[in-house]
């Protein structure tokens, strides 16, 4: 006879209403080889899972790393920008008519003086 702590385990065909093949202490672990398939289903999904991680995680570093070197680049733009304008700005710059002659030369601001030059290259 089992203590009284014991818990006690009825074989599946000695209960007829059982049909399912599991015991009543038993509900949630399948027997026999649906064991195996079920492991091999669950481990299927998670590797599945892990490699669909391990994948996004990469084109995540992909484009951030895209990002950064685009960052960069503009970076470097703004700084060559910078420098071009302080040129203008130190060579009080004259600009020309808007048809070419040389019509009333002025200094003008050092900032529009930057921009038109810029806008001119568009």
């Amino acid at each position: 006879m089992p203590s009284v702590g014991a818990c006690m385990v009825t074989p599946a065909n000695d209960r007829a209403d059982d049909k399912s093949g599991y015991t009543s202490s038993d509900q949630l672990i399948p027997s026999g080889s649906e064991d195996n398939q079920a492991g091999k289903s669950v481990s299927d999904k998670v590797q599945r899972r892990l490699a669909q991680n391990r994948e996004a995680a990469r084109k995540s570093r992909m484009r951030k790393k895209a990002y950064v070197q685009q960052l960069e680049k503009s970076n470097l733009k703004l700084a060559q920008l910078e420098m071009e304008l302080e040129r203008a700005r130190q060579q009080g710059l004259y600009i020309l008519g808007s048809n070419g002659n040389m019509g009333l030369s002025s200094t003008i601001n050092p900032g529009i003086a930057a921009f038109e030059m810029e806008y001119s290259l568009w």
